[in-house]
Formats: structure tokens, C-alpha cells, sequence
């Protein structure tokens, strides 16, 4: 029942994402105009929130089995303080480049420097990445208000704006970008399903053979890199790395065989739904504010349950 309930809600959430909207569209009689519509505008941004929802919920599941922490997901090393940092610059002094490959470059170079800053004696620990995680994300951020203080009011508002995450830009070159990115960093995390189970057991993974440091920033680059395939063309698209792999352990256990699909299920169906509902909304609401209203009580649920720790 579960298998089929995995399967079901994602292609439900696929189908109203296509045809519900502020335009009506009757999938049983489509006029010219529905299917101008449905190619140029809700297709892409459907797959564009499949892709979001793949990313920031396998990113999120990933650090999580690293970290033996259910608390944390891809941001907390600073990938959406570089991300906006990235953004910011593109808006402010080059506008030419675009936002969205200057935000890919500072929200992968943001995670570069917290695993350079982490790395002492050659190694790398949990408590120390994410403390260097914290620092760039301190720094980063700090950088952002500098530039935020410099823009005109003009510029400042369309980067607030985007930096609120929406799926409202999305067309068939930014998609083009993503997508396939995204998949395939998925199937390779499912090829790597068995180191991630093993790093999972923390430092008894050494006793499996593996390298555990070399595997831990493996996985965090993994993630790091699907996380920014994304947030550099959407903006900061919060609480799904968080809310969903937790959903899918409860649902099917820690077994990243079992694990992985259900959370690409389960995020595809968030990311999705969530656009379904700003779509539906008055005005241009970020699909981001709706992630973070769902996700803070649940956050609040998960850190009275679990107390911090991994169970």
C-alpha cells in the first residue's frame, strides 16, 4: 500500500501541476490557447519543481546520513548564503553574467571553503564541517548586506523577491540545465546506496573498510552540487532538505535502497503541491514562504521528538 501510495501522490501532484492554475485548462478538451499555456509555461515549471524537489530533499537526506543527524540539511554549509552572496553580485555589478551561474559558483565555492576550513590534520569531523559551516554562512551573509545597502531600490526589491525561492521563472533553458544534472546526481546516489548506509554507522563505517572521510566529502560535494543545480536559477527554497527524508524514514525506514525513492517520491509531491498552491493564490507568492510555513511546525515537531539527535 505504501509502495502504491509513493507512487500515486507524486503523479497526482504532476498532474494538477500541469493543468490546475489561474488559466482553466479541461485535460479532456484542450483549447490552442491551454496548450500554449501547458508547453510554455506549466510544463517547465512542473519540471523545474520535480527537479527542485528531487535536490533539496536527496540533498537533505544525504547530510543527514553523514551527520547521523536528522536536524540538518544542505544549507546549514553555507550553500544559501553563497547562493544569495552569488545572486547579489550578479545584480549589482554584473548583470551581463546572469544571476544564476554566478549564484552555482558562490554557493559551490561557499561549500569548498566550510570543507577547507573543516579539514584539520587531514581529516575532517562532523562537528567541525558544520561549524565552518556555520562561520562562511556568518561571512557570506554579511557580504550580502553590504551589497544589499549598495543596490538601488529597484534592483534591492527583484533580488529580495527572488531570494524567496519561486518556480515562477522557470522555462525550457533553465530546465534544460537542471534537470538532467539533477538526475543524474540522483542515480548516482542511488548507486551509492550501500556507502551511504555504511557512513550512516558514523565512525563503524571504518570498520567496513571504507575511507570515511574521503566518502563524507564525496556525499557533501554530491549534495552540495544537486542543491545548487537548483537554488541558483529558483532561490532559496527552504525546509524540504529537512521536512522530507525525515517523512520518508518514518515511512519506510532508514534503508537507503527504500529511503532514496521514497524520498525523491515524497519530495516531488511537496515541491509540486507547494506550486499548485501559490499558483492558486492572489498575487506572485514565492513558493518559498509557503515551504517555511509548513516547515517551521514541523521543524518544531521534529526537534521535540527527536531531541537533536539521529534515531
Amino acid at each position: 500500500m505504501r509502495r502504491l501510495a509513493l507512487i500515486i501522490l507524486p503523479s497526482l501532484a504532476v498532474f494538477l501541476g500541469i493543468f490546475v492554475g489561474s488559466y482553466p485548462t479541461n485535460p479532456l478538451h484542450l483549447t490552442p490557447g491551454a496548450v500554449t499555456i501547458i508547453r510554455e509555461i506549466r510544463l517547465p515549471r512542473t519540471l523545474m519543481g520535480i527537479s527542485a524537489g528531487i535536490a533539496l530533499s536527496l540533498g537533505g537526506m544525504t547530510l543527514q546520513a553523514v551527520f547521523r543527524n536528522p536536524l540538518v540539511d544542505t544549507y546549514i554549509l553555507g550553500v544559501s548564503s553563497g547562493v544569495a552572496l552569488g545572486a547579489a553580485i550578479a545584480v549589482a555589478f554584473l548583470p551581463l553574467a546572469g544571476v544564476a551561474p554566478l549564484a552555482l559558483l558562490f554557493g559551490l565555492l561557499a561549500v569548498f571553503l566550510a570543507y577547507w576550513m573543516a579539514r584539520i590534520n587531514g581529516r575532517v569531523s562532523t562537528v567541525s564541517l558544520i561549524l565552518a559551516g556555520i562561520i562562511i554562512t556568518a561571512l557570506f551573509s554579511a557580504l550580502l548586506s553590504l551589497l544589499e545597502l549598495l543596490l538601488p531600490s529597484e534592483s534591492l526589491s527583484a533580488l529580495v523577491v527572488w531570494l524567496m525561492g519561486s518556480l515562477s521563472n522557470a522555462d525550457w533553458r533553465t530546465v534544460a540545465y537542471s534537470f538532467p544534472g539533477v538526475l543524474t546526481l540522483a542515480l548516482l546516489l542511488f548507486l551509492l546506496r550501500w556507502n551511504l548506509n555504511a557512513m550512516s554507522l558514523g565512525d563503524e563505517a571504518e570498520l567496513l573498510g571504507l575511507n570515511i572521510h574521503l566518502w563524507r566529502g564525496l556525499f557533501v560535494f554530491i549534495s552540495a552540487l544537486m542543491t545548487t543545480f537548483v537554488v541558483s536559477f529558483t532561490g532559496i527554497i527552504g525546509w524540504v532538505g529537512l521536512m522530507v527524508p525525515h517523512m520518508a524514514r518514518m515511512l519506510v525506514g532508514p534503508e537507503h535502497s527504500k529511503l532514496i525513492p521514497a524520498t525523491i517520491s515524497i519530495g516531488i509531491t511537496v515541491m509540486v503541491l507547494a506550486d499548485v498552491v501559490v499558483r492558486l493564490l492572489p498575487g506572485d507568492v514565492p513558493v518559498g514562504i509557503i515551504t517555511t510555513l509548513v516547515g517551521v511546525p514541523f521543524f518544531g515537531y521534529l526537534l521535540r521528538k527527536t531531541g537533536g539527535g539521529w534515531s
